[in-house]
């Protein structure tokens, strides 16, 4: 679609913003003839728009930037029930959104991503270019190709090739991700963590607990591409009854049988207790012993957890996602102080740990982002 020097072009200006030829110049490394022919074929395709002027020295320099409505790109969200799409312009802004019935016929599935993605076009009408491309965000195990949903156990699904019947319907390209990877990458073009070439997500969820990774600006998939499988990482050994629930994995002691919002209800109804976020912490800030107990194991193999990541990968960020009395009570204070004491001391640099809220749109719009990406990039 774009010349290897054009994507050169779109990456500096997707990650920078409004930027000048003459930065552009010094950020690609190529010179000003050939980002001067560049930049006026991707003005001529619509792609760029000339924005404000900036004055300084000499000549007032012309600021290039994306031109958002150039072209449009569909999300999809399988990870809850009911499913989400919603398409975004090309800076991520959500131009339409749906829901849709989420079921485990992929033949269906696809019918109504399809039909949903028809509708939310003709409802942006105008406000939206052409569509330019889909992601799909899948809680499960994708295939590094992005095609093939190799294992989902909320969808009931193996080895399932969504994207083939799809992309021939709409015509466009289509890939599939697993959600976590969707959201961390979605992240990483639109967040703020947009110039971060280096850092992890963990999200904890009614579906269980993702993680994700961006290295030297890349997503990184793993061999397999089963990198960030955080929930299944051995926290505990099995020594009492917090600790004895077997995983859906097969084993005992995983981080998502401590950490995960369906552990922790499930560990507070053993003992009587209400199992949402905000009762718990209440109870907790209030002194009772059980709910304090529970929020301190919840709280600190997560903490763990996150160590033997900053350990294994020295992200400059740690964002974890969670909802938000967890964020301001026992929860994140036990998680932030075990990371702290179980991450090896170091003089001159740390990892900032940040931890965050999750909208319920983040996962649709992180999967738009995977075609945004492959857009502007062609990675």
């Amino acid at each position: 679609m774009f010349t290897s020097g054009q994507y050169r072009v779109l990456r500096a200006i997707s990650m920078m913003g409004n930027i000048s030829r003459t930065q552009l110049v010094e950020i690609t490394g190529l010179s000003k003839a050939t980002v001067s022919t560049l930049t006026r074929e991707l003005l001529d395709r619509n792609i760029l728009s000339e924005r404000e002027l900036v004055f300084g020295q000499g000549r007032p320099a012309i600021l290039l930037g994306l031109n958002a409505i150039s072209a449009c790109f569909a999300g999809v969200s399988l990870q809850s029930d009911p499913g989400q799409i919603l398409l975004t312009d090309l800076h991520g802004e959500i131009l339409a959104q749906m829901d849709f019935p989420r079921i485990p016929d992929p033949d269906g599935c696809v019918d109504h991503i399809a039909s949903g993605i028809e509708t939310l076009l003709a409802q942006a009408d105008d406000r939206a270019g052409p569509l330019g491309g889909v992601g799909i965000a899948i809680p499960g195990f994708v295939a590094r190709d992005r095609r093939a949903c190799l294992r989902s156990t909320a969808l009931g699904w193996r080895n399932v090739d969504i994207v083939t019947p799809l992309q021939d319907r709409l015509k466009v390209p289509v890939f599939a991700e697993n959600d976590a990877n969707a959201l961390v990458q979605g992240e990483h073009l639109f967040g703020i963590l947009r110039d971060c070439p280096d850092f992890s997500m963990i999200i904890v969820g009614d579906g269980g607990i993702g993680c994700a990774h961006i290295v030297d600006g890349k997503l990184h998939r793993g061999f397999h591409g089963g990198a960030g499988e955080i929930s299944h990482t051995t926290v505990f050994w099995p020594d009492g009854k917090e600790t004895e629930r077997p995983c859906s994995c097969g084993k005992r002691g995983c981080l998502d049988t401590v950490s995960s919002l369906q552990a922790i209800r499930s560990m507070a109804q053993q003992r009587g207790l209400p199992g949402s976020p905000a009762e718990l912490e209440l109870l907790a800030r209030d002194g009772h012993a059980d709910a304090l107990r529970i929020l301190h194991i919840a709280g600190g193999a997560m903490g763990l957890a996150v160590a033997q990541l900053v350990q294994l990968f020295d992200p400059s960020q740690v964002v974890v996602m969670l909802d938000q009395p967890f964020r301001e009570g026992v929860f994140g204070a036990v998680l932030r102080q075990t990371m702290e004491t179980h991450v090896m001391p170091r003089p001159d640099w740390e990892t900032t740990l940040t931890l965050r809220e999750t909208r319920r749109t983040d996962w649709a719009t992180g999967a738009a982002g995977i075609a945004t990406r492959q857009f502007l990039f062609s990675e």
